[in-house]
């Protein structure tokens, strides 16, 4: 894998910045760290002292922390002299802060074991042409079905900004340019980062290591180098007003590659401690298993620049990408796909004789059509394209095409919410063919947002 592994545009801003070791509400203001070759790749200010280092903790079942302090844990806690076999779902070793650390073990269900696919493994890691390394099936996966289920290797905050050096008033940065001032939030971030992957046992060490780095001419360093381009931002609740956010680093997840039609996509679950990989679409014996480190929303220009700095120059992964022609028909779709959705609303009067009956709900079934098309099964434009499809054909009484509709969009009902689909209610309810709902066409209680 070569990449900067994220889950928005927006999550690839964050992840890409450095944050406070300990907020300052007077010094908050982050600074977008470099990438490619930089000149001033590893300065530091002749005289330089580090500021202290955090919290490394011998129980990890301690709660007894500053909501400001920011500790070296086991997630979740093991004893001393535990190893992978005694573990179900393994551990992770963070750099976290007293707040989160807290919210993550008063989580109901916490900790529960990561997930197993119902069928087994359907994976393996491999080599990916021009890519590395990647995740290819073994054996068909179907949409909506469960890849796996991943405790991270590493969980850390993003970085440290030249604010926390400030606030211990050992640093007088007025001299320093912008990047002078980068390369010492670089060096503080590794350094602090450097005790959680010392902590981590022989074999995890080894697989964050052999990870791809794709910022070895910036001054980031093997280690934030490998976290900044690999690191998925996980949602870990921080105080209200601190500007941090965490990535999580993952031994089988982090060779997934990129593609902005991608067949799968990820959910952060808190209570297990993990990433789940769910199939957005059905995918084959020996293909690609691929997810998107960029919002595939976006036009081709914007998912260029998200991938640049992660050494995906052009982005190819597919015509819509590599073609100017087809580049900018994929762009006007995704205008459309962005903009207000598409709303279905029963004729007042019966079609006419010859007329389909359905006719009025040919836009979505376009709309839907071009989603698959640009491969974005996963968005919420297509759940919430489908979910309107599917109570059209309820409304209709047409359960064939209602089904057909709901098994589309029951893959982000059970990424999203865990539960059985709607369409398999349908299915095992005849009361409800019968009953009110399919002559007054009432809306599912299924909502995207």
């Amino acid at each position: 894998m070569k990449r900067g592994f994220l889950n928005t545009s927006k999550a690839k801003k964050q992840v890409d910045q450095p944050v406070l070791a300990q907020p300052d509400k007077n010094k908050t203001e982050l600074t977008k760290l470099s990438h490619g070759v930089v000149p001033e790749a590893g300065f530091l200010p002749k005289g330089y002292q580090s500021p202290k280092i955090m919290i490394v903790e011998t129980n990890p079942k301690n709660l007894d922390h500053s909501p400001d302090s920011y500790i070296f844990t086991t997630v979740p806690p093991m004893a001393t002299g535990v190893n992978l076999v005694d573990a179900p779902g393994g551990w992770t070793e963070c750099c976290i802060s007293g707040h989160v650390k807290r919210v993550i073990y008063e989580t109901p269900g916490f900790p529960r074991v990561p997930l197993s696919p119902p069928n087994g493994k359907s994976y393996r890691i491999g080599k990916a042409d021009g890519k590395g390394l990647g995740m290819f099936a073994t054996r068909p996966i179907r949409a909506g079905d469960l890849i796996l289920d991943e405790r991270p290797l590493l969980v850390c905050p993003n970085g440290l900004t030249i604010g926390s050096l400030l606030s211990l008033d050992i640093l007088d940065t007025t001299a320093l340019s912008d990047e002078q001032q980068r390369q010492i939030i670089l060096h503080e971030w590794g350094k602090h980062i450097k005790i959680a992957c010392d902590r981590m046992l022989p074999g995890n060490r080894k697989a964050f290591m052999e990870l791809f780095n794709s910022h070895e001419h910036d001054g980031t360093g093997e280690i934030i180098g490998r976290i900044r381009t690999n690191g998925i931002q996980c949602n870990l609740k921080e105080r209200p007003g601190a500007p941090l956010a965490y990535a999580a680093i993952y031994k089988d997840i982090s060779r997934i590659n990129h593609c902005c039609g991608p067949n799968a996509m990820w959910k952060w679950h808190i209570n297990s401690f993990s990433l789940r990989i769910y199939a957005t679409r059905d995918v084959g014996v020996g293909e690609e298993v691929t997810c998107a480190y960029c919002d595939t929303m976006a036009a081709a220009a914007e998912r260029a620049a998200s991938l640049a700095p992660y050494g995906i120059i052009p982005c190819k992964c597919s015509p819509s990408c590599s073609d100017e022609a087809k580049s900018k028909i994929a762009d006007e779709r995704r205008a459309r796909f962005r903009s207000t959705p598409i709303v279905l609303k029963p004729p007042v009067a019966p079609p006419k004789a010859g007329k389909a009956k359905d006719g009025w709900a040919q836009p979505a079934i376009k709309l839907l059509q071009e989603m698959e098309e640009e491969g974005l099964e996963g968005t919420v434009p297509y759940a919430q394209t489908a979910l309107q499809l599917f109570q059209v054909y309820s409304f209709l009484q047409d359960i064939e095409k209602a089904l057909f509709y709901g098994y589309k969009m029951e893959n982000m009902v059970k990424i999203e919410n865990g539960e059985m689909p709607t369409a398999e209610v349908v299915k095992a309810n005849n009361h409800y063919k019968s009953g009110g709902r399919w002559q007054t066409g009432l809306r599912v209680n299924v909502s995207f947002t």
